[in-house]
């Protein structure tokens, strides 16, 4: 990827990958059993500048530009999905609110949130609610004293027995709101959701919001906005994010099927000499070209704030994530019983990768969104 990126970029990507591999490449899989991130991992993340490295100086983050904050994504992708869904759905909120916040919020919830003092996660789905959140049945209604009641329940929360504060989405009388609610809050209780295809050490939990009265300063955008502005701003980020983790983890996956490929020997041959596996490398290595590509694109597109900045980054998600699954079982299948084991990336990746295809927008989603655009700029000569 050195010849996509600047100097300064490449040096401080590697220095990066290095650091997140010598730290952690050996917990990840105690982390999967374990069904969560231990908290010395969590303030590693905080102490590396990673939880608010893309949000404004001004609120105590890093500034960081869309092309930095990929290659973060994609050095902790390399290690571990899970790790990378942390500091994401951290971003998700923490960007929004920086979108669509008060002044209140950005004083007294940002700072915090880009220091990595607390922990953010964001809460959209339900049982009756993924795709189309239209579906929505939480509702925030009018309390005591001006404030808010929240009641609802919430599944499939990534970090969601792991965050301090939760941005939620709900309905008032079928109109979309947010608001931000603590952890500690009278009123919420949270109950791990175990057993997952994957994102294992993502401490996935179902949120039950009871009774729970809201300040009306944690009110987050303007009634109606939630669906139409604020969850849009928090799926760009989320899809961004998912791209270039999906990239960390093809490289991983590429990285260990050339390893193994190299020092082995079947049938009196090397194994680089038959000719489906140099099918399966050149495929795996093509697309992996195509990826990073894909992903530089997106990001200086956002950094440039072009227009088609949004279309470049559901292509970039779609393309990755779809070319993952496909490599990541390839990987699996060439390195037969080291691939089944869960110590390895490619076991990991490969359970992945089905629900990066499905979170943030599902590959059928995104045809729906990408095929209108791609029509329009076709026919006005672009492409």
């Amino acid at each position: 990827m050195k010849h996509l990126l600047t100097e300064e970029e490449h040096r401080d990507h590697a220095d990066l990958v290095r650091r997140v591999t010598e730290t952690w490449a050996a917990s990840a899989a105690d982390w999967e059993r374990a069904g969560t991130l231990p908290a010395p991992v969590v303030r590693w993340c905080a102490e590396q500048g990673l939880m608010g490295a893309a949000l404004p100086a001004e609120f105590g983050g890093g500034g960081s530009t869309a092309v930095r904050t990929g290659l973060r994504y994609e050095a902790l992708g390399r290690i571990s999905a899970s790790l990378a869904s942390l500091v994401n759905v951290h971003g998700m909120a923490a960007q929004t609110l920086v979108r669509w916040g008060t002044e209140h919020q950005w004083h007294k919830v940002l700072p915090a949130l880009a220091a990595g003092e607390r922990v953010a996660a964001i809460c959209m789905t339900e049982t009756g609610a993924g795709s189309d959140l239209s579906g929505i049945r939480t509702e925030l209604a009018p309390g005591a004293d001006g404030r808010w009641r929240l009641d609802g329940t919430k599944v499939f929360i990534t970090f969601g027995g792991l965050a301090d504060v939760f941005l939620v989405f709900a309905q008032r009388e079928g109109r979309s709101v947010a608001c931000l609610v603590d952890r500690e809050h009278p009123g919420v209780t949270t109950h791990p959701m175990g057993d997952v295809l994957g994102l294992r050490a993502a401490d996935l939990a179902r949120v039950e919001f009871a009774d729970c009265e809201i300040p009306a300063e944690h009110i987050v955008g303007t009634e109606g906005l939630g669906l139409h502005f604020l969850v849009p701003q928090a799926l760009e980020h989320g899809r961004h994010a998912v791209a270039w983790m999906a990239l960390g983890m093809l490289q991983a996956s590429f990285d260990a099927v050339t390893a193994f490929v190299s020092g082995r020997r079947t049938f009196g041959r090397d194994l680089i000499e038959h000719g489906q596996i140099q099918s399966l490398l050149t495929r795996m290595g093509t697309d992996l070209e195509a990826s990073k590509l894909m992903c530089v694109t997106a990001s200086r597109a956002v950094d440039e704030g072009r227009l088609d900045a949004s279309d470049r980054i559901l292509m970039a998600k779609y393309f990755v994530c779809r070319v993952l699954e496909e490599h990541s079982a390839a990987a699996v299948q060439v390195l037969a019983s080291r691939g089944v084991l869960e110590e390895g990336i490619a076991a990991r990746a490969y359970r992945d990768s089905k629900v990066l295809n499905i979170i943030e927008g599902t590959t059928q989603i995104i045809e729906r969104m990408l095929a209108p655009a791609l029509l329009r700029a076709a026919a006005s000569g672009g492409a």
